[in-house]
């Protein structure tokens, strides 16, 4: 004759609800920290994305007091739509060199939102004269930084090239010893020496005044 199981008594019935209770608590413990790991993943992974896609950093960080005007290093720089520019090609007018950084999917600091529009408005007045011209210096180390998107946004109509654009920063570290940073706006006067440097935003009033006291002097 089979043998009926022994009928369970009260205490070990709540002490089996109490083990498989534990066990369920275990069992969503380990899905929340799971979750929770899953997630730090994604925010990490999403913030390396991010500042990968930061414009790069141009010059230093420390500001020192910039050399005596000197002949201003000469550059070449092919501007987004093929155009060649050279400085020595210049000569006899006010430069405006403008250096700015631009991230991936052209993404710029709020500095160079800033300067290019003033920029904009300078060269409505002057550019495309014989006497004054500028150039944006951009580094762009993403390839899909879309520069002429950049130039088309801000309408600009001076000369936009990328300074990485054969992988180095030669320009950039041409221009180092006067502490340029990210959006560093620099004057060469009509002799192409270096007569103003501007590491902060400077308003398109005060670039016009100084712009006319070195065409007259």
């Amino acid at each position: 004759m089979p043998r009926k199981d022994k009928k369970k008594s009260w205490k070990e019935r709540q002490r089996e609800i109490q083990i498989k209770q534990q066990k369920t608590k275990r069992k969503i413990l380990f899905a929340v920290c799971l979750i929770a790991v899953i997630l730090a993943s994604y925010v990490v992974w999403q913030e390396s994305i991010r500042v990968s896609e930061l414009p790069p950093a141009i010059g230093s960080t420390t500001i020192a007091a910039p050399p005596p005007a000197n002949l201003a290093p000469s550059f070449s720089l092919r501007d987004v739509n093929g155009t060649l520019f050279s400085l020595n090609q210049h000569g006899g007018k006010v430069v405006a060199l403008h250096f700015m950084a631009v991230g991936c999917h052209g993404q710029i600091n709020p500095i160079n939102d800033y300067q290019l529009q003033q920029l904009g408005t300078v060269c409505s007045s002057f550019c495309g004269s014989e006497s004054v011209t500028a150039v944006t210096v951009a580094v762009a180390t993403c390839e899909n930084s879309d520069l002429a998107q950049l130039r088309s946004n801000y309408g600009v109509t001076w000369c936009l090239g990328n300074d990485y654009d054969d992988g180095k920063m030669d320009i950039v570290d041409a221009y180092t010893k006067y502490s340029i940073q990210d959006g560093t706006i620099i004057l060469v006067d009509k002799e192409s020496k270096v007569a103003q440097v501007y590491t902060n935003t400077i308003t398109a009033d005060t670039l016009t005044s100084r712009i006319n006291q070195l065409l007259t002097a």
